[in-house]
């Protein structure tokens, strides 16, 4: 199974990419350059024109624990998400990891450039119609690893919370403090 990492040069890049090869899966790092920094947009594009299997995408500021592999064996749905630990929520959260079936990927590439300007393209193709009715996208229900641990642009993070309208969900203060240990 392939694993698309996607990383803007998060530190844990290196860790999520060993914990999914650990794991079996085969991964295929997506990240920015130096030079021109690429969007999730542009990214996804990519492996939506790439992909012709399942697959899973996995955001580099995770890092993956063996409930991953039964991510994978999942069928009832197209599209899963899984559940993470939220490192700046200190709770569990959505997303992260999408766990996406190639029955998915028509709608998909029919949709992509709708979601070329949205703030979060992938959350504007998974609310889709076409996996809504009838239902085949969803959440896994068993925690598949850590998100946004150790990272290193709090302020960025900060912001585009704030920007999103959720910047009260999160404890900045208690992530600050187990990070200053």
């Amino acid at each position: 199974m392939k694993a698309f990492v996607t990383s803007i040069g998060e530190p844990t890049t290196e860790l999520c990419l060993w914990s999914l090869n650990r794991l079996g899966l085969e991964t295929i790092l997506i990240e920015d350059h130096k030079t021109s920094p690429t969007t999730l947009y542009e990214k996804l594009e990519m492996i939506f024109d790439e992909v012709d299997d399942d697959f899973l995408r996995v955001d580099a500021d995770v890092v993956v624990n063996q409930n991953i592999l039964g991510l994978v064996e999942q069928t009832e749905l197209w599209w899963y998400q899984a559940l993470c630990f939220g490192w700046f929520a200190q709770d569990l959260i959505h997303g992260g990891i999408q766990f996406i079936r190639k029955q998915a990927l028509p709608a998909i590439r029919q949709h992509i450039k709708e979601a070329e300007n949205q703030d979060r393209p992938e959350s504007y193709l998974s609310r889709l119609a076409e996996f809504h009715n009838p239902r085949v996208f969803g959440t896994y229900e068993k925690v598949c690893g850590i998100h946004g641990f150790k990272q290193n642009d709090t302020e960025r993070i900060k912001a585009v919370k704030l920007r999103r309208g959720v910047y009260g969900n999160y404890d900045w203060e208690l992530a600050e403090r187990l990070d200053s240990l």
